[in-house]
């Protein structure tokens, strides 16, 4: 398990070059790598090296293969389809063990730059005390906050990772615009503050930007990354009230790419492509899998078809069972609930389902451990799992 921690730096003038200086070693392999189509970093060390060390003297070996292996996942990435990567001259450099030594013990840290290792006082926040006394430092990115003139570390710390219990009991996670979390359990998250609070930045962003003045510029700036922050803000909560239920697997629909999706679709109107892309859902399953690893809980995602359209109590889908955005009626039994509700519990049946011995048809696990995909479920299934 890992853990990120950010601390600031104190200003310095080698720091400032030491990250031009990488950043163009950066750009340098992305160019020769894109050249020869490949990001394989053997080959990019031969092609590269020796050029980036009599190019950029000051840099030393080990920054230069941290530089080669940034360029190299940048390249990776984009997999050679679209534009060629570009590493802006003032972006996060990383390091890697080699190049970085902290010294916890006394609150400081050596940072190798291009003027030789420097060590800078080290101001860890109270909040991450715990995972310093706990965890391994692993690697660290650097970062230089061009507005406010300020470094900021992150450290990678390695945890030891929490036992995971074995699914039994299953809380099902509707997520939407209207309504951001609906719980299986029957616990809908307040969600009126978070909407009138986009609506004011939006509406405030509109008026600025038709004005077009200087002054309306210069307040754009001031506001810039004020909707963000509040909305990572109430994420976490939403993430930690939701972990906190007395349940240890999180079942959440597989969404991802839906903005993508939303935005080819023509017949999708201006106004629902922006509500799709100030949508931050993607943020909040992360917080989820953070919330849930400390816990040693469990989050599995499901297919996200019919969801909305199948009823939880008897399991026929319709299309016309979605009476309207908020409510549910469905065609066959007459069972009537909260649309967002009726989703949750169809995401709850779907986990007790797999987990529970129903059948399912050909379910496809993923990457992250404890997460499955279902590709679809018999009305059978649900039946089984609704008694």
């Amino acid at each position: 398990m890992q853990r990120t921690i950010q601390c600031p730096i104190p200003a310095d003038t080698n720091l400032l070059e030491t990250i031009k200086v990488y950043n163009k070693a950066v750009q340098h392999v992305v160019d020769i790598g894109w050249s020869k189509r490949t990001f394989n970093k053997n080959k990019l060390h031969t092609e590269t090296y020796q050029d980036i060390r009599k190019k950029y003297p000051q840099l030393q070996s080990s920054l230069v293969q941290c530089a080669r292996d940034m360029a190299s996942d940048m390249l990776k990435r984009e997999k050679f389809r679209y534009h060629k990567p570009f590493k802006k001259p003032l972006s996060g450099i990383r390091y890697n063990q080699r190049t970085f030594t902290p010294f916890l013990d006394t609150g400081k840290i050596s940072i190798s730059t291009v003027k030789g290792r420097k060590k800078f006082q080290l101001v860890i926040p109270s909040y991450f005390q715990l995972y310093v006394n706990e965890g391994r430092i692993t690697s660290l990115t650097l970062h230089y906050n061009k507005k406010r003139k300020k470094f900021i570390a992150y450290l990678t710390v390695e945890l030891p990772d929490i036992p995971v219990e074995v699914p039994t009991t299953f809380l099902g996670v509707d997520r939407g615009i209207k309504r951001i979390a609906v719980c299986s359990n029957n616990k809908f998250y307040p969600t009126s503050h978070i909407l009138a609070v986009k609506w004011k930045y939006q509406q405030l962003r509109k008026n600025l930007q038709s004005k077009g003045t200087r002054s309306a510029k210069r307040k754009l700036k001031v506001i810039s990354g004020r909707e963000r922050r509040f909305m990572t803000d109430e994420n976490r909560k939403i993430a930690k009230w939701i972990c906190a239920m007395p349940s240890n697997c999180i079942v959440l629909e597989n969404i991802r790419g839906l903005k993508q999706h939303s935005k080819k679709k023509k017949k999708a109107s201006k106004t629902l492509r922006r509500k799709f892309g100030n949508w931050s859902y993607y943020q909040l399953e992360q917080f989820f899998i953070q919330r849930v690893e400390k816990l040693g809980k469990t989050v599995l995602f499901v297919n996200p078809r019919y969801t909305s359209q199948r009823c939880s109590q008897c399991g026929y889908i319709a299309k016309k069972n979605r009476a309207s955005q908020s409510d549910f009626l469905c065609n066959e039994c007459f069972f009537e609930l909260n649309a967002d509700l009726n989703a949750a519990r169809n995401l709850s049946n779907f986990g007790k389902a797999d987990f529970g011995g129903a059948s399912v048809n050909s379910p496809n696990v993923v990457v992250l451990p404890m997460k499955v995909t279902i590709s679809s479920l018999s009305r059978a299934s649900v039946l089984a799992t609704s008694h």
